[in-house]
């Protein structure tokens, strides 16, 4: 039996590491210079660019990638193939391809007037493959807002504990926008204030917990659905500075404590692993389906859309982009890896109530919060029992979905504005079309299919993403070797993937959903469409070769 600790011990030294030894290594190919005026200075209007702190930044940035894929994905790859392979993606995909793709799209968005990916891809490879990636990016953007506002819907439901924490966030976020913003007060005081005012409002709704006097669930999930797509609306629109960026901050914050708690609590209660480290002839093979079923965590092309769409619209200096690419990207897998303690030694492996089988029956999000709650609970901490330490765990993971529903609209407004029609640049209207589709997926269930292909259409958005910035760094005469082995890795796989699961016996074709089927070949023959355009002026450099 593995006691749990010493996967603790071994990760936060692996990313201390990397942090330092790789984080360096990228900061200097890309010769990072505070004296290149950024965007968020040079282009400041208060609204979507507005030079920010570093730990705002940080916060923004970290609460928004962290959306439900790194909680979903290591629970899915330890029920299909066991703990180990899902440790070990994490792990290395983390430190050497998925923070590499955070942190060099962030500086190659910065450096190119804090565009959109798609709209790189326009200037470095053509415009039809830089219209058909921002279509791509668009759909796949809808089905993240959609998902998340169903999943958060859904939660706030089976969990009505979270109503009055979720509102007190929101309201105090932008009490400390303006606080910070209008008066300059000083953030750090003006934090703890926020985040203990957030927990004492968690104890607020266990206390008195607001549900809807609503019997039909299908019309109660409805207005939650429309009153979360409402905030995510007007989060959209606002100043950046007012509610957005303190918010993400905030929430990152309670968020950092909760899993620091958890952390804490491994150390200290020191839970055996009782699941299995590998589970021989899975229902799926390792190669490819591991990678794309643990994407966030690992490396997700979402995390390039947050770096090439508000977070470099903020960022203040050059300088900051390792701690808040590289560094937001290290955070999450931090968070990968505690999920995946949590669902191995916070849930007992096997049959009956309480077990990680049962626990996943019943949604991704009760079997976290119940293994969570399992472990802190075990702290004996006056007040903070089983139950309090499970609402606490649920109101972190619905930080995370809330936080990603906001971004991936005003993300969804930038791409339809730049990289769709220049003629969209109207913020409200932009945001009322994207927001649409989104709603009626939602309301109609209509996403459930096409949802199965996320995993895929990420992954592919960020090989892609990563060969954009490559053709963008050799025009600039810079070695992106480090770059295109992790680009093509992903791509192959991904490429490989929507194969495998269009073809295989019980796959898309197999089963008669000729739906998936062909949108799964169609995003296979986008992804070689764009390889073909983004190769020959990758290779018609030496640089790659003789930096």
């Amino acid at each position: 039996m593995i006691n749990s600790i010493w996967i603790v011990i071994a990760f936060a030294i692996w990313v201390f590491l990397g942090y330092r030894i790789y984080g360096r290594f990228i900061e200097h190919k890309l010769k990072i210079n505070d004296k290149n005026v950024t965007p968020a200075v040079k282009m400041r209007d208060d609204i979507d660019f507005s030079p920010s702190k570093k730990p705002f930044l940080i916060g923004h940035h970290f609460a928004s990638i962290a959306g439900a894929g790194p909680i979903i994905g290591p629970i899915l790859a330890i029920s299909y193939f066991g703990w180990l392979p899902a440790v070990l993606w994490i792990s290395i995909g983390s430190v050497f391809i998925g923070a590499m793709h955070d942190y060099v799209t962030l500086i190659t968005s910065t450096r190119n007037k804090a565009k959109g990916i798609s709209s790189i891809a326009k200037k470095y490879l053509n415009s039809k493959a830089g219209w058909a990636f921002g279509a791509m990016i668009l759909i796949t953007l809808i089905l993240i807002t959609t998902v998340f506002s169903a999943s958060a819907a859904e939660s706030i439901i089976a969990k009505p504990d979270l109503v009055i924490p979720l509102i007190a966030v929101t309201v105090l976020a932008s009490i400390l926008g303006i606080l910070v913003q209008k008066t300059k007060m000083n953030y750090y005081v003006a934090s703890l204030i926020g985040v203990a005012i957030i927990f004492f409002f968690a104890w607020m709704g266990h206390v008195y917990p607001i549900s809807l006097n609503i019997s039909d669930p299908i019309l109660l999930k409805n207005i939650w659905v429309t009153i979360i797509l409402g905030y995510a609306g007007i989060a959209s629109v606002l100043p950046v500075w007012f509610l957005l960026r303190p918010r993400d901050y905030l929430s990152a914050i309670q968020m950092f404590l909760t899993l620091a708690l958890g952390v804490a609590a491994v150390l200290i209660v020191r839970p055996i692993i009782n699941a299995p480290a590998y589970i021989p002839n899975s229902t799926f093979p390792i190669w490819p389906m591991l990678f794309i079923t643990v994407a966030c965590g690992a490396i997700s092309g979402f995390h390039g859309l947050v770096s090439s769409g508000t977070t470099s619209k903020q960022l203040s200096k050059e300088s900051h982009g390792r701690a808040v690419g590289y560094g937001g990207m290290l955070l999450e897998g931090t968070l990968a890896i505690f999920v995946t303690i949590v669902s191995i030694a916070g849930l007992r492996w096997g049959v009956g109530e309480g077990s990680f089988q049962v626990a996943l029956e019943k949604g991704w999000i009760v079997l976290f919060s119940s293994g969570f709650g399992n472990i802190v609970g075990q702290l004996n901490i006056p007040l903070l029992t089983v139950g309090l330490a499970s609402l606490l765990g649920a109101f972190m993971v619905n930080q995370f979905i809330l936080t990603s529903v906001d971004t991936s609209t005003r993300i969804g407004r930038y791409v339809l504005s730049e990289t769709m029609s220049t003629k969209l640049k109207n913020r409200f209207l932009t945001t009322l079309i994207f927001l649409i589709p989104a709603w009626l997926l939602a309301v109609t269930n209509s996403y459930d299919t096409l949802w199965r292909l996320f995993g895929s259409s990420n992954q592919l958005i960020a090989a892609i993403s990563l060969l954009v910035v490559a053709s963008f760094l050799i025009s600039t005469k810079k070695d992106v070797r480090f770059i295109l082995v992790p680009a093509f890795f992903v791509l192959i796989t991904t490429l490989v993937a929507l194969l495998y699961l269009t073809l295989r016996s019980g796959g898309y074709l197999a089963s008669g959903n000729y739906a998936l089927a062909i949108i799964s070949l169609l995003m296979f023959l986008f992804g070689l469409f764009v390889t073909k355009e983004a190769l020959p002026r990758i290779f018609k450099t030496q640089i790659i070769f003789n930096p």
